[in-house]
C-alpha cells in the first residue's frame, strides 16, 4: 500500500489486493487506486482496507454489507442509481422524471457531485459524516443551486439503503444542516428596484420594440410574442406552448394548458395548472393580425395552418420550417432590442413576469389577485414576484388613537 501526493494536491492510495481477499471483498482487481483530498481520508480508509483483508487471510470473512458498502459512489451511481431514478423508482413522485430533467441531472452530477465524491466509497462517506460536511459546504459556497446537488446526494444513499449497501443513511440529517451559502450571498446583494422595470422602464422597452418594428429591424412575429409574453405574464415556455386552439379570439381568451421543454417537446404547466386568461383589446388584435400573417407565411411552404399549429415558430438553425421555439428565443431577440437601444434597463422574459406582479401591487391589486393571475399554488410563492413594500393606509396606532375619540 502506499499514499502519494499528486501535482494537483490530491492524495493517491494504491492497494494490492491478495487473490484470496478478491471474492470475500467484491472486488475484480488487482489493485485499487483511490484519489482523496485529504491525507488523513487516505490514511482511515487504508487501514479499513488492511483490516479487511487481514481479517479474510486469517481465516475471518466480511459481511454482505462491507462488500457492497466497499462499492465507489460514482459506480453505485452509474452501475445502480441511475438507471432506478430514470425509471422513477427513487423518488416518491408519481410520474418518472422528463427527458429535459434526466438531462439536467446528468448534468449536475458529472459536473459538480462526482468530481467531489465520486472516489469515495459508499460506506466511507456513509461513516465519515464530516468529510460530507466540508465538502458539500464548500460546495455550497461555489454553487448557487446547491440545493439540487443536496437531493441528489441524499438520494444516492437513500437508495443504497433501500437496496441494502448501508445498514441506513447516516448523512441525511447532517447535509440538511449546510446553508446554500452562495444562493443567500446572491439573494442578499440583490436590491428590489433591480428585480423589475419601473413604469418609465418599461414604457421605455415598448418604445423601442415599436421602433424596431416599424424599421423593419424586429419581425412582427416577435413583437407579438413580446406583447402576448407581457401581458399574460407567463413563463416564457408557456408562451413556446400555445397553440391555434387555445385562443378564443372571438371571446378574447387564451387557455394556459401547457408549455415546451428545452427540447420543444410539450409538457404540463407548472404544478399542472389550467388556466383560462381574458386578454384585452390591444393583444387580441395583435393575434388577429399574427394569425393572419402566418397563414400566409406558411403557405409558402406548402403547410397549411391549422387548430394544432403552434402560435409562435421559427427556422431553426438546420434549415427546420415551422420549428417550435428554442428556450433562449426571447431572451436572445430581448437582448438584440436592448443591443440597439443602449439607455434600456436590463431585462428579460422572467423580469416581465415580475414587473406585472409588482406594478399590479402598486396599483393596488390584492397579492391573492396577483397569485392567481400567475397562476401560483399560493400568496407565498407571490411575494417574491411582488418587489414593493406593502402600503399601510392607516398605522395601527393612528387606528387605536381615532378609536378613542369615537
Amino acid at each position: 500500500m502506499s499514499i502519494t501526493k499528486t501535482k494537483n494536491g490530491t492524495y493517491r492510495l494504491r492497494v494490492y489486493i491478495p487473490e484470496e481477499a478478491k471474492t470475500s471483498l467484491g472486488i475484480d482487481k488487482k489493485v485499487i487506486e483511490k484519489r482523496f483530498k485529504l491525507r488523513s481520508d487516505a490514511k482511515k480508509y487504508e487501514l479499513e482496507l488492511q483490516n479487511k483483508i487481514n481479517r479474510i487471510l486469517s481465516g475471518g470473512s466480511v459481511s454482505s454489507l462491507e462488500k457492497t458498502g466497499s462499492i465507489q459512489f460514482k459506480e453505485f451511481y452509474q452501475q445502480v442509481w441511475w438507471d432506478s431514478y430514470i425509471a422513477g423508482q427513487t423518488t416518491t413522485t408519481n410520474r418518472p422524471p422528463s427527458q429535459a430533467t434526466i438531462s439536467g441531472t446528468e448534468i449536475v452530477f458529472r459536473k459538480h457531485i462526482l468530481p467531489l465524491l465520486g472516489n469515495y466509497s459508499i460506506d466511507f462517506l456513509n461513516q465519515n459524516k464530516q468529510v460530507v460536511l466540508n465538502l458539500l459546504t464548500q460546495k455550497a459556497e461555489e454553487y448557487a443551486n446547491f440545493k439540487v446537488i443536496r437531493s441528489y446526494v441524499n438520494s444516492i444513499f437513500d437508495w443504497a439503503e433501500e437496496l441494502e449497501y448501508i445498514e441506513t443513511n447516516r448523512i441525511s440529517k447532517t447535509i440538511k444542516r449546510i446553508k446554500a451559502t452562495k444562493k443567500i450571498k446572491l439573494q442578499d446583494a440583490k436590491r428590489d428596484e433591480d428585480l423589475y422595470l419601473t413604469q418609465e422602464e418599461l414604457q421605455a422597452w415598448f418604445t423601442a420594440f415599436e421602433e424596431d418594428l416599424e424599421n423593419e429591424k424586429l419581425s412582427f412575429k416577435d413583437y407579438v410574442l413580446f406583447y402576448t409574453t407581457f401581458f399574460l405574464g407567463d413563463r416564457k415556455s408557456e408562451s413556446y406552448g400555445l397553440q391555434w386552439k387555445h385562443i378564443n379570439l372571438k371571446h378574447q381568451e387564451i387557455q394556459l394548458i401547457q408549455a415546451l421543454d428545452k427540447y420543444k417537446n410539450p409538457k404540463s404547466t407548472k404544478g399542472n395548472k389550467k388556466t383560462t386568461f381574458g386578454i384585452p383589446a390591444e393583444l387580441t388584435d395583435l393575434l388577429i393580425a399574427w394569425k393572419k400573417q402566418q397563414r400566409s407565411e406558411l403557405a409558402k411552404f406548402g403547410i397549411i395552418q391549422s387548430d394544432e399549429q403552434y402560435v409562435f415558430t421559427y427556422i431553426d438553425m438546420k434549415g427546420n420550417v415551422n420549428s417550435p421555439l428554442h428556450a433562449d428565443y426571447l431572451n436572445n431577440k430581448m437582448k438584440s432590442v436592448k443591443r440597439r437601444h443602449k439607455e434600456l434597463s436590463h431585462a428579460t422574459p422572467h423580469k416581465l413576469r415580475h414587473t406585472g406582479a409588482t406594478l399590479a401591487k402598486q396599483a393596488g391589486t390584492s397579492l391573492e389577485a396577483i397569485s392567481e393571475a400567475l397562476t401560483h399554488s399560493d400568496t407565498i410563492t407571490t411575494k417574491t414576484y411582488v418587489n414593493t413594500s406593502n402600503v399601510v393606509p392607516m398605522a395601527v396606532g393612528e387606528i387605536a388613537y381615532r378609536n378613542l375619540k369615537k
